[in-house]
């Protein structure tokens, strides 16, 4: 069987400490789309929010999910291939999912990998959980994690039960590569 090319990736999550991250393999030939999808399987998200990708966290999209109704739409990530704005390792970009909660992440190109087998996608590792689905952002994702380690926060009893009940299994260090592989690997 020939080698297939993939790139390497890490996307990590930022102005969070300690870091949440993952790595993973993808095509060579993923356009930002499917980029996307894979960083939403790996976070453990719903993918029902908008999403762009940037070179630069103030800089226009380099692809996104194009909306006439905006002076200069953002380039259609579904035709835009990943390989026109990184194709060397060490280059990186910054991709912001859920405009209202604001989540910014690092996406680094670590390296260029020639594999057997054909995939899609494969995971390679990570640490620590990626926010739950609408927290809130940092601050509600900083509240999240004071609850489940029985920190102080500024909700009532009554509102920091509730918010257990809502994060339901979600644990803040939990994550496992052999838990997560099924969900992602393509």
């Amino acid at each position: 069987m020939p080698m297939t090319s993939y790139f390497a990736f890490r996307v990590q999550l930022l102005e969070v400490k300690p870091p949440i991250w993952r790595a993973f393999l993808l095509k060579k030939t993923a356009t930002f789309e499917k980029l996307h999808h894979a960083i939403q399987a790996a976070c453990g998200w719903e993918d029902y929010h908008l999403y762009s990708f940037h070179e630069t966290r103030e800089g226009p999209a380099i692809a996104g999910i194009p909306d006439d109704s905006y002076t200069r739409p953002d380039p259609d990530a579904r035709t835009v291939r990943v390989d026109r704005h990184l194709s060397e390792p060490g280059h990186s970009c910054f991709y912001q999912y859920d405009f209202g909660d604001s989540w910014w992440h690092e996406v680094k190109l670590t390296d260029l990998v020639a594999v057997k087998r054909r995939l899609v996608r494969q995971l390679l590792g990570g640490e620590r959980a990626f926010p739950p689905e609408d927290c809130g952002g940092i601050p509600g994702y900083e509240e999240c994690v004071a609850i489940r380690n029985g920190g102080d926060t500024n909700l009532g009893p009554e509102e920091v039960e509730e918010r257990k009940e809502w994060l339901g299994e979600w644990q803040p260090e939990g994550f496992d590569l052999k838990t997560a592989q099924p969900a992602f690997d393509l």
